[in-house]
């Protein structure tokens, strides 16, 4: 998505990789003062309760009045052209994989240095594991991401994944300081409302930081 480039620390190329639904609220990142534009320091255990909270409350907010998130068009885009291959360094045996540009393998590429910076910043702990990116690792599998979350609410462990380019798109939601009020959706768009995609926002982020038991106790569920 073009404005993923507004999270801190997301090199210019990223811009390209989520092209398909650009979504970026004006305060993007979940870790980071957006006027220091600086994600190097993680929260603190302090800062991840009021912020699991303030997740909380956006999302129900969200859930209750979702007329109330605009969508528009901030700024024009630029598309640059882009090679035909990228390649992805395994960090666990240092192979190099090979990957047409856009094809989804190519975009998790592109993304998953961006992905393990942002997770450190989150309200909840997730872990990735990207081992399917790495022809010598992923044993047959096809590309995808496997994340394991410690429940924001519970602490009980559970997983979910990136297996193809629509759940891609909405990854960089989870990344989102909350609460949002504005959302950019790429060029010629808004102002407008969109109830369907707030309700969207919701089940994917709650279902990315709260066990499904506890979605249904904290009144997320639809």
């Amino acid at each position: 998505m073009k404005n993923l480039k507004k999270l801190t620390g997301i090199a210019a190329a990223t811009a390209i990789a989520f092209a398909a639904t650009p979504v970026v609220a004006e305060n993007a990142c979940a870790g980071c003062d957006g006027h220091k534009n600086d994600c190097s320091a993680q929260p603190t255990d302090s800062q991840r309760t009021l912020a699991r909270q303030q997740l909380i409350d956006a999302l129900k907010s969200m859930k209750k009045d979702p007329e109330k998130i605009e969508f528009h068009s901030a700024m024009c885009y630029k598309m640059a052209l882009s090679p035909d291959t990228c390649d992805y360094s395994c960090p666990s045996c240092g192979k190099i994989t090979t990957y047409q540009y856009h094809s989804l393998g190519g975009k998790l590429a592109r993304q998953i240095a961006t992905v393990r910076r942002s997770l450190d910043n989150l309200a909840v702990k997730i872990d990735v594991d990207e081992s399917s990116l790495c022809q010598k690792c992923q044993k047959g599998n096809k590309p995808e991401l496997v994340f394991t979350t410690a429940c924001g609410n519970c602490n009980a462990s559970f997983t979910w994944k990136i297996v193809d380019d629509e759940q891609l798109d909405k990854l960089e939601w989870l990344f989102l300081k909350y609460p949002v009020s504005s959302l950019d959706i790429g060029p010629g768009v808004g102002p407008t409302t969109d109830p369907q995609r707030v309700k969207s926002m919701v089940e994917f982020v709650s279902g990315c930081t709260f066990c499904p038991d506890c979605i249904k106790k904290l009144d997320l569920d639809y």
